[in-house]
């Protein structure tokens, strides 16, 4: 009984020494970590930064417009060059040199309009001033008159200058001056200087809708229809140029006045579309939209109407007493907006 309790004993003993050696053996592999791992607690999702907000960027019509040679310029008497006036070369000019001296026809002769102006070599002409002559190709004209020219020289300011920008002063005024071999140009007309690239496929040809400037109203029903758009009667109109494919037209639209309120419209027209250029103004006996005009909005005359992408744009001349603009048009959420950037005009009275 004795030998049984001292066994009993000793088991109990034996059985408390492994057990302890067993929680020191689990301590170590705690500590070790080699069979168990504790698990990391999961983190949140890192959040991705909110991207910055988008610049404004400028619209297709003005990238477009941007790379896009385009100027304006007039014709002489003779039909054989066209000048793009240009006065600010000497503004151009770093203030510590010397600006030229005018020349006239006493230091040239007969050839003085020929005459270079030594500090402007051909290759510089960008750098001075912004403006590239041998970017130019071809000069627009009226109905889309195209005729080819190249870069002929820059011509001094000459005594005698007058400020008018007409044939008359061609060969006293500043610029860069433009050659058309065959002389085909129009005399004293505005002419569209660009490049043949962007217009090879986009131009629509256009042609005059009467004679010697006799331009045919609308067709009454167009008419009913432009008064039943814009709520407001017609008092006259005019047919200014046609397609020469397709059913097309450029067309004036002078709405009766309304008290004070005055309105005429440019309009283009074709069998998808009609889009409006529209001009209000408060009536002015002598000016109402053009100085000495009277109430009468002047002149139009096509120069050129082409497709792109981008929508239909649209060039013309509006004539006054006063001056000729050069308006340049561009199709916009189904209307027509003049391009402030493209705006020319020269004072020819």
């Amino acid at each position: 009984m004795r030998k049984l309790t001292i066994l009993l004993s000793f088991f109990i003993a034996l059985t408390l020494v492994v057990l302890s050696g067993c929680e020191i053996v689990k301590s170590d592999i705690l500590q070790e970590g080699v069979f168990i791992e504790e698990e990391e607690p999961e983190s949140e999702p890192a959040k991705e930064p909110e991207p910055a907000p988008e610049e404004p960027g400028i619209s297709a019509w003005a990238q477009r417009f941007a790379t896009w040679p385009i100027a304006f310029g007039f014709a002489n008497d003779e039909g054989s060059k066209v000048i793009r006036v240009f006065y600010d070369f000497e503004d151009a000019e770093d203030e510590e040199e010397e600006t030229p001296a005018a020349t006239g026809p006493e230091v040239y002769g007969e050839d003085y309009d020929e005459a270079f102006d030594s500090a402007y070599e051909p290759s510089n002409y960008l750098e001075k001033t912004g403006f590239d002559p041998d970017a130019f190709s071809l000069a627009v004209g009226p109905y889309g008159e195209i005729w080819p020219i190249y870069f002929s020289h820059w011509q001094d300011e000459k005594i005698g200058n007058n400020g008018r920008e007409n044939a008359g002063n061609f060969s006293r005024l500043p610029g860069f001056v433009f050659a058309q071999k065959e002389w085909k140009l129009r005399k004293n007309r505005t002419y569209l200087l660009t490049d043949m690239g962007p217009l090879l496929d986009s131009i629509i040809a256009i042609g005059p809708s009467g004679w010697m400037g006799n331009y045919p109203p609308l067709a009454d029903e167009t008419i009913e229809s432009i008064e039943k758009y814009k709520e407001r009667k017609v008092a006259w109109t005019k047919t200014l140029a046609v397609t020469k494919v397709g059913d097309g037209l450029i067309g004036l639209v002078v709405f009766e006045r309304q008290g004070n309120d005055m309105l005429f419209s440019i309009v283009y027209m074709d069998e998808e579309k009609v889009l409006f250029w529209d001009n209000p103004a408060e009536y002015d006996e002598i000016s109402t939209w053009r100085v000495d005009a009277g109430e009468m909005p002047g002149d139009f005359t096509p120069i050129l109407l082409a497709r792109f992408g981008e929508g239909l744009i649209m060039m013309l001349t509006w004539s006054a007493p006063e001056s000729e603009i050069a308006l340049t048009l561009y199709e916009e959420d189904g209307v027509l907006v003049e391009a402030d950037e493209l705006f020319s005009a020269r004072y020819m009275p």
